[in-house]
């Protein structure tokens, strides 16, 4: 479906992901509890359910779009490889990782500090991006969901 609309022009750091949309659902094994990172407790029984990552993470499909980050302004929270799930259809939301243009230039990711009026890189080597009264920014879309090959 993305492929239909116009794409707003990308920075360096993101690359747009093709996404191809039909009436299939597919659903994989999800085990409702939750897995122990520390020490394992004893072990309980395990309740299998159905869990469409579709349906999950791209429920919004004329509202959604894949973007693959390319980039080091977001590590540690996002790795260059990394798939991003943007919703466009989300109103900016303070402190939130989202797709922006500042001043007409390519959208690029970054983190929203609304309360302090600047564009947050989460890798301390790069410089806050200050957002003034003249300038003209736009939230093209929040990032809602990272998935990352291990």
């Amino acid at each position: 479906m993305m492929n239909k609309r116009i794409r707003p022009p990308l920075d360096e750091e993101l690359e747009y992901i093709s996404l191809k949309i039909n009436e299939e659902k597919n659903y994989v094994s999800f085990f409702g509890e939750e897995i122990q990172a520390g020490f394992p407790s004893p072990a309980e029984d395990f309740v299998e359910q159905k869990l469409s990552l579709d349906e999950r993470y791209l429920s919004h499909p004329d509202s959604t779009f894949l973007v693959r980050v390319k980039g080091s302004s977001m590590f540690p929270t996002l790795l260059e490889g990394d798939i991003l799930v943007v919703r466009t259809d989300l109103d900016a939301v303070h402190h939130k990782i989202a797709i922006v243009s500042l001043n007409n230039a390519a959208f690029t990711v970054k983190r929203l500090d609304l309360k302090n009026k600047k564009l947050i890189p989460d890798n301390q080597k790069f410089q806050s991006i200050p957002i003034t009264e003249n300038d003209n920014l736009r939230v093209l879309g929040l990032v809602t969901a990272v998935f990352r090959d291990l």
